[in-house]
């Protein structure tokens, strides 16, 4: 960051350069910039910023609006030169921010090293510095910025600035300094009338001060105010200071932690659980854990270990803290802390500490009531000792800090089912995730539970086991135990019964709730806010491994900015994984037990809503894709995009491609529910809008499958537009597969479809379809009347890429018939409608038709130039994808050996048989891959292999110049001719 920058945030949004303040211009700006701040340096991204700005009416032009603010931003904060301080960051923005560069940075880190100095005894250090953190405030935070957002941090940085005064006021009213923080005090307590801690501080400097009428003035308008606003009493506290103010109690006069330090003598207790005699596995974490906390001054003070529910937080927690044991003489204390168990039980901290000063041999008839007043006295008690201090099953963050030692010397190990990320980021802590065991973990398990000689007579089963259980622990322990209870079953016994819960709970079930996987899991769900607890019900709708931050918020129809922060809050409970920012997975059991809730208490017509959101969600994703991939106007109206519907966008083919590569089983998947599911016409709809990348996929099977699934669902509901859209699909696979009197039934039948409900571009589209379908069967004559059709009807419709399309089908047809020169002013024609439109495929189909023409009329360097403009396209549209033996591969083939025949008819021999090498070496690629894939009993198969070998042995061989080129054009013609007599080309190499 540039010498002379800085910031503030506690007050107005402002920014100086060596002391000289800067115009930041809109309020948006003020915010955007207030949003960066406020990460700290760390990464915001574009999602975070834009629901800051407009809440949930996102514009969708926010990117762009977002990229205005950083970039005026930018002009004013970079000046004279260095290096950059608003970076881009993946998805989002950072703003590099030095620590004394922006008053909150301050305030924080005066606020920790107030406390750091309090806990090692240095009361004047740490009151200084709670001072200059006071002092680091301007007025509210954020002020002048009139957005939801900026009233929510402020807020929460109010709460921040209250807690440092409220710490600052206790320690000057114990010294007996009150009398300057007075006014201030009774300022913050007016803007703050039902924060009762503040007015309990007010209360008592007033009394020590000699102003007890105004003390108790304060008592009766606090109690005033509660009643009004919420209908309660004063708490304990408030009412038991009032009382000892009107009795005039001495000790309010000089309250001391040092009155209650005990004088007994010190006990050294050991409270550790029994270590587990079967625990195996964890050897990484373990090795972690011992290297990071050698003795010496930068060993952690506090340990996280962290996991989803059943994973074996504790035993691992137990089997360090054993390990650890000797390194701590003055003992080791224990407290489960029951932060997830049924029911309000969680363990008052309080109530801990008072445990772990009856284990340190404090009287009790010593112990203070208030929380603070029983935490200072335990971390004076434990200043100069040496503990282990294990503290199991931590809810929250809250629930931990007053568990804390003041000093280093001691350690802390807390488990717990979400990160504590509080707790991390305030105490510098050390983190282990623990996630599921290995396979040889898992097997090890077993095998320290039932034997090694029981598991080697089944491996078959001892591997089902391991599958369903998920390689969770305590899933392998449930199934472990009933196979030890009953040495008689055998292990595929016990994984039938397994199978035969078809991935439920109930197999693992058990009398005792502390291993009862559903109980368990139930103790976590029962954590979650409500909105977070109803989105993971709604997650188990969806049939994939990994779900985006878009397909939670369309489950949940809510907007995606609060769908993410549910999906965190899921996260942070371990009951969702997040393997990569913004996607999130769970595990097998973990989805069941959402399936169940989801069941019990969510009504049919909730879940049914929620079922079309996800539907519409992929629905209009997949169209997006589609038009991504191609722009030709090919399809079912979408209708109106339904409310909290957040499809995906798409910045790029490869980007498309990706999606449907990653989400194909998932949208196979869900067309076959959605038919199943009373979801006909959804079903119908995404079945089309995958069908562009199952054909260039060469996915012939499924696009026969789902095309068959929509057939049958349409028909069910007698969606005519529906039937005739399944139908062309299936029409495709069957000209694929060479059956082109079944190809023209589907197209016949979607034409009468298309014709009865008036639909002009159906119809021209499936002229366009019945061209391919009768070149492919040699009717060349009439694929020219299903061009003049087309035609006819894409320019009823207004539609140049369709006109274009079949002007390209006509000029094949023409050349077909060696009527070059027409074909030539036909591919012309549809290159010009193509020029601009961005639509790749009919651009490369045009420009080989073209190309052709000018071959066969003798202009040949013509014709390589066409060429090389379809290769270019053809590599950028395959370039990374890994298509296989798809469309793309093929164009790129044909490309290349049609090239290299017009260089070489043109006179460039040398890189004719580069052009001519490359594309047989791109053949035959896409035969062996033929090979490979087919039965080992195939027909075909041995012929196969001799075209490859055949194909092999020429690429082998040296160029030898024009005996080479005809050689290898020999080769060709009699691979292409196997492969077409094998049906293995849907396309013939040959002008």
């Amino acid at each position: 960051m540039r010498p002379g920058l800085t910031f503030a945030v506690l007050g107005p949004v402002r920014a100086w350069h060596d002391g000289v303040a800067l115009p930041l211009g809109s309020p948006q700006q003020r915010l955007t910039l207030a949003v960066l701040l406020l990460a700290q340096g760390r990464p915001v991204s574009t999602e975070d910023i834009a629901a800051a700005l407009w809440e949930n009416e996102v514009p969708r032009a926010a990117r762009g609006t977002i990229r205005t603010y950083v970039h005026r931003l930018r002009q004013t904060l970079e000046i004279g030169g260095g290096e950059p301080v608003l970076t881009s960051a993946p998805g989002g923005y950072a703003l590099r921010v030095n620590a004394d560069g922006l008053d909150l940075s301050r305030f924080q880190e005066l606020a920790r090293n107030a406390e750091k100095s309090i806990s090692q005894g240095d009361l004047e250090s740490g009151l200084r510095d709670l001072h200059a953190a006071r002092l680091e405030w301007q007025g509210e935070a954020l002020a002048e910025l009139p957005f939801e957002y900026a009233a929510r941090e402020r807020g929460r940085l109010r709460q921040r600035r209250l807690a440092v005064i409220e710490r600052l006021a206790a320690l000057e009213i114990d010294r007996g300094r009150c009398a300057g923080l007075l006014d201030q005090l009774a300022a913050e307590a007016a803007a703050e009338p039902l924060r009762e801690r503040l007015q309990e501080l007010l209360m008592l400097g007033l009394y020590r001060a000699g102003r007890q009428a105004e003390a108790l003035e304060t008592f009766d308008r606090v109690r005033r105010d509660l009643a009004a606003e919420l209908g309660v009493d004063p708490g304990p506290a408030l009412r038991g200071l009032h009382e000892r103010i009107l009795r005039a109690d001495p000790a309010l006069l000089g309250d001391r932690v040092e009155r209650h330090r005990p004088t007994a003598q010190p006990a050294t207790p050991c409270q550790l659980p029994a270590d587990l005699p079967v625990f195996t596995g964890r050897d990484a974490e373990l090795a972690q854990m011992r290297c990071r906390l050698q003795p010496g001054p930068n060993r952690p003070a506090v340990v996280v270990v962290h996991g989803m529910p059943g994973v074996g937080k504790t035993t691992f927690a137990v089997r360090c803290a054993h390990e650890l044991a000797g390194d701590f003489p003055d003992g080791t204390l224990y407290v489960d802390l029951r932060g997830f168990e049924a029911g309000d039980s969680a363990l008052d901290p309080a109530d801990a500490v008072r445990c772990f000063l009856d284990a340190l041999a404090v009287p009790t008839q010593h112990l203070p009531d208030r929380l603070d007043a029983l935490t200072a006295l335990y971390r004076t008690v434990l200043a100069e000792r040496r503990c282990l201090i294990l503290l199991d099953n931590a809810r929250d963050t809250a629930q931990v800090l007053p568990l804390l030692p003041g000093g280093s010397r001691s350690l802390v190990l807390v488990t717990s089912r979400v990160e504590l990320s509080g707790l991390v980021a305030g105490t510098g802590a050390l983190t282990v995730s623990l996630d599921l065991l290995g396979h040889a973990e898992a097997r090890q398990f077993l095998t320290r539970r039932l034997g090694e000689d029981r598991l080697a007579a089944e491996p078959g089963a001892v591997t089902d086991i391991i599958t369903t259980c998920g390689r969770l622990p305590l899933a392998l322990a449930v199934v472990a135990t009933r196979a030890a209870a009953n040495p008689g079953f055998s292990l595929a016994e016990v994984a039938a019964e397994l199978a035969a819960a078809k991935g439920g709970l109930d197999a693992f079930a058990s009398p005792d709730n502390l291993t009862d996987v559903r109980t368990v899991l139930s103790w976590s769900y029962r954590a979650l806010s409500a909105p977070a607890a109803r989105l993971f019900r709604l997650l188990s709708l969806y049939p994939g491994p990994e779900m985006g931050v878009p397909v939670g918020a369309s489950l949940a129809g809510v907007p995606r900015a609060r769908a993410s922060v549910l999906m965190r809050e899921l996260a942070a409970a371990h009951l969702v994984t997040e393997p990569r920012p913004g996607w999130y997975a769970w595990h097998d059991l973990l989805r069941a037990y959402a399936a169940e809730l989801l069941q019990a208490e969510d009504s049919h017509e909730q879940r049914q809503a929620a079922r079309r959101r996800g539907l519409h969600c992929h629905i209009r994703s997949a169209h997006a894709a589609t038009q991504t991939l191609s722009r030709q106007q090919d399809g079912p109206e979408l209708g109106e995009l339904e409310p909290m519907v957040c499809p995906r966008a798409f910045t790029s083919h490869q980007d498309a491609l990706d999606w449907f590569g990653e989400r194909h089983g998932v949208l196979l998947s869900m067309i076959d529910r959605a038919a199943r599911d009373g979801f006909e016409s959804e079903a119908c709809r995404l079945a089309w809008w995958i069908r562009h990348f199952l054909d260039l996929g060469g996915h012939w099977r499924d696009l026969e499958v789902v095309n068959e699934t929509a057939l049958r669902a349409a028909q069910r509901i007698d969606d005519k537009i529906a039937i005739g859209y399944a139908s062309r699909g299936l029409a495709r696979v069957a000209a694929h597969h060479g059956r082109y009197e079944s190809a023209r039934q589907h197209l016949a039948q979607a034409l009468a479809c298309f014709e009865a409900e008036g639909d002009l571009l159906g119809r021209a589209f499936t002229h366009r379809q019945l061209i391919g379908v009768r070149q492919l069967d040699r009717d060349i004559e009439g694929s020219l009347t299903e061009s003049a059709a087309a035609l006819e009807l894409f320019r009823r419709a207004g539609n140049p890429l369709g006109e274009a399309g079949a002007l390209v089908a006509e000029a094949a047809g023409l050349t077909r018939l060696g009527q070059h020169e027409q074909a030539l002013e036909s591919g012309e024609r549809a290159l010009a409608l193509l020029a601009d439109s961005g639509e790749p495929y009919d651009l490369t189909l045009a420009l080989e038709t073209v190309s052709r023409s000018y071959f066969h009329l003798g202009r040949y360097q013509e014709c390589v130039t066409y060429r090389e403009r379809d290769l270019a396209i053809s590599r950028t549209l395959g370039e990374h994808g890994n298509i296989g033996t798809s469309l793309v591969h093929r164009m790129i083939t044909s490309c290349l050996i049609h090239l290299g025949q017009a260089r070489h008819a043109a006179g460039q021999h040398e890189r004719a048989r580069e052009d001519l090498r490359a594309g047989l070496a791109s053949l035959t690629a896409e035969l062996a891959e033929v090979y490979r894939t087919i039965g080992r009993y195939h027909e075909s198969r041995t012929r196969l292999r001799d075209t490859v070998t055949a194909l092999e042995t020429l690429l082998a061989e040296p160029d030898t110049g024009a005996d080479w080129y005809d050689h290898a054009t020999e080769v060709l013609d009699t691979s292409v001719t196997a492969a077409v007599e094998m049906g293995f080309g849907a396309y013939i190499l040959e002008y």
